[in-house]
């Protein structure tokens, strides 16, 4: 009996705060010039009206946090931010121009044994969406995504499999 009632007393506090936390949630801003005034309401820490490098840097820290940064993400420190962009702003304006980010993302290649990302057609795309949209929508869900992560590493691993066969 003393189980049975700790349990119905433990099940109604976990309703009860899950609907509390999903009742407090603020709501999403979609205005964008609504959007960038509060941000610099936020990281503006000096006042002068504009993002600093260093309130740049704390912004990008935290939305990469708030997006949790994706499963496979790697989560950047403020610090590491920093020290990429002395390594390869070469103009020194604080930002990554075009040829900039080239170079980075030749650097990030070479770093991974210089494996080069292809990139999808058109078409590609939209036979991967016919077949892994499961449930219609025009778009891949987080769990669509996954099952063709599982499916093009499953055929990789079979298509290796099969050369070194070959070999």
């Amino acid at each position: 009996m003393k189980y049975t009632y700790l349990l119905f007393t433990l099940a109604c506090a976990a309703i009860v705060s899950l609907a509390a936390t999903t009742f407090a949630a603020p709501p999403e801003n979609n205005d964008p010039a609504a959007r960038k005034a509060e941000m610099l309401k936020k990281f503006d820490k000096d006042g002068d009206g504009k993002l600093s490098d260093t309130e740049k840097t704390t912004l990008r820290a935290e939305m990469q946090n708030r997006r949790g940064g994706g499963r496979d993400r790697k989560q950047w420190t403020p610090e590491q931010r920093d020290e990429m962009l002395k390594k390869f702003d070469k103009d020194g304006d604080g930002e990554l121009s075009d040829t900039e980010k080239t170079t980075l993302r030749a650097e990030m290649q070479n770093r991974r044994g210089g494996r080069e990302r292809k990139q999808w057609t058109a078409e590609q795309r939209d036979e991967m969406l016919k077949k892994f949209d499961t449930d219609g929508d025009g778009k891949l869900s987080q769990e669509e995504r996954d099952a063709a992560r599982e499916a093009m590493k499953a055929s990789r691993t079979k298509g290796e499999k099969q050369q070194k066969k070959k070999d």
